[in-house]
């Protein structure tokens, strides 16, 4: 299977994302209360503001706009764009989500409600963003830069062989840190690398 040069998590768009959307905002309004989801949202705009706002200023077109059960998704055409630019527009996600977790941190915002919830999430959504899973955005950009040496038919093959081991042992990983009684979360986040490797 050939890469695409259209480039962004494959999410439901339509009435099926939103309701996905809703769900997920509803069962982490549930977990967390009221300022999490915000929390949540505010930095998830902040990623994709980051990307359109990078797209934009490197001249690469937006393709579309989609809602998932992970939140809004921002997709781009890259086939007029140098492996470069895709590059600078995958990394102003979570770039943008780390440096705002650190602009924060020392504010009087970590004392309103969701404060530190943005951080956390913010900081979270950053890292996990780049990590070498296809989906994510450090997939992503290492398929724009793997594909900068190679065909892109081998490009892919790199970039899901690496997807795949990277999924699997952070799997393991988590496995043993839930079997210690820690996180479910780093489980179920370890499955979704799982099924997005494959």
């Amino acid at each position: 299977m050939k890469p695409q040069k259209k480039r962004g998590v494959d999410a439901a768009s339509g009435p099926a994302g939103f309701l996905s959307f809703f769900l997920s905002f509803a069962l982490v309004f549930v977990l967390g209360g009221a300022a999490y989801p915000l929390a949540v949202g505010a930095a998830l705009l902040v990623h994709e503001t980051a990307h359109f706002l990078t797209a934009a200023a490197l001249g690469v077109k937006l393709s579309s706009v989609r809602l998932g059960a992970w939140g809004i998704n921002t997709v781009f055409d890259y086939s007029s764009a140098s492996a470069g630019r895709e590059i600078a527009v995958l990394l102003s996600g979570p770039a943008a989500n780390i440096a705002a977790a650190l602009a924060v941190i020392k504010t009087p915002l970590t004392d309103v409600p969701g404060g530190v919830y943005f951080v956390l999430t913010s900081f979270a959504l950053g890292a996990v963003n780049l990590l070498p899973v296809r989906g994510l955005d450090g997939g992503a950009i290492l398929s724009a830069a793997v594909g900068r040496f190679v065909l892109p038919d081998r490009a892919w093959r790199i970039c899901t062989v690496t997807s795949r081991v990277f999924s699997f042992a952070f799997w393991g990983i988590a496995v043993a840190v839930q079997a210690a009684g820690f996180s479910w979360s780093l489980l179920l986040l370890s499955l979704y690398f799982l099924v997005r490797a494959w």
